[in-house]
């Protein structure tokens, strides 16, 4: 599908697929299928219109970003697709004038990733590695955003050689095969616990620290050397505590294991960062994980009220 650019000065443009792959065109050019990229090296009120075949785009435009390289906008040659896309995830109000959106909105990206192995299944493979293009999620709606990264000093309470069976005594017997996982009780329901009843000083002060006034479940999963988690969406529909698990609540804390080996990917968003404590919707985006590292990988996942999270829930 041809693309023409109307701008007040000429340029040269960017335009990356969904590999990552960068080709440099004209103003008119001929767009790939599928999701691109399009970086114009120009402020927004310099772009007059966009062109996807005979079609113009009009007020559509903004809803790209300014970035230092120039203006970046995500178009697909299929334009069902991309309106589908644009209004399913920016309020219409939004669009019709120049806005941040980054004020409003995080925006994700869910590129092509190639995760590689033979212990990894070729289903798994094709899931990281058809990408999703872009998506936006309105920050004020709490239950809908993928993810809520922690931003604090560094969580070190707890290590490899902390005793966690002083709180976590339900051996999870759901992990065979790939590993092991023991939880303080076999499901997420109620009643919570307050977080000054957690036995093990370590695992206390790591939850406080995170922001953890109430726990509604702690796990510790770990997963043996090329490891796979299939997949799968974390359902909760049914259980007592559904409402403090919406939205990104559950705390991912690495205690061991090589975070770089580590590939998450959350469907309709992308790759997940493990390098430091998230908050993370496991409830509401399907997601695969791809463990290569050559020693065991264990990671801390807890539920509960979160003064960093929901802490809307807060003596509710």
């Amino acid at each position: 599908m041809q693309v023409h650019i109307h701008t007040k000065t000429d340029a040269q443009i960017e335009c990356q697929d969904l590999h990552g792959e960068t080709v440099i065109h004209g103003l008119i050019f001929d767009l790939p299928l599928g999701w691109h990229k399009i970086t114009i090296p120009l402020k927004r009120t310099q772009i007059v219109n966009i062109e996807v075949g005979d079609h113009g785009i009009k007020y559509y435009i903004n809803c790209g970003q300014e970035t230092e390289k120039g203006y970046e906008i995500w178009l697909n040659s299929d334009l069902t697709e991309w309106y589908t896309r644009i209004s399913s995830c920016i309020a219409q109000d939004d669009l019709l004038r120049v806005k941040d959106l980054s004020k409003k909105y995080m925006q994700t990206v869910s590129w092509n990733e190639k995760v590689e192995g033979e212990f990894v299944p070729e289903h798994i493979k094709k899931f990281f590695g058809n990408g999703d293009g872009p998506f936006w999620f309105m920050k004020t709606d709490y239950v809908k955003l993928p993810y809520i990264e922690y931003d604090g000093d560094p969580v070190t309470a707890i290590d490899p050689a902390t005793d966690l069976d002083e709180d976590l005594q339900y051996i999870d017997e759901k992990f065979t095969g790939q590993g092991h996982c023991k939880s303080w009780k076999k499901s997420p329901g109620l009643p919570t616990m307050k977080t000054e009843q957690i036995k093990n000083k370590n695992l206390r002060k790591a939850m406080q620290q995170v922001g953890f006034v109430e726990v509604l479940q702690i796990t510790y999963v770990e997963l043996a050397p090329n490891s796979v988690i299939p997949i799968h969406r974390d359902d909760c529909h049914y259980f007592s505590g559904k409402h403090i698990i919406e939205g990104p609540s559950q705390l991912w804390l690495r205690i061991a294991g090589d975070h770089k080996q580590v590939q998450f990917k959350f469907k309709n968003v992308g790759m997940i960062d493990v390098s430091k404590p998230v908050f993370i919707n496991n409830m509401d985006f399907v997601h695969s994980l791809v463990y290569s590292g050559d020693k065991p990988r264990g990671v801390l996942l807890v539920t509960g009220i979160s003064t960093l999270t929901n802490k809307h829930l807060i003596n509710e």
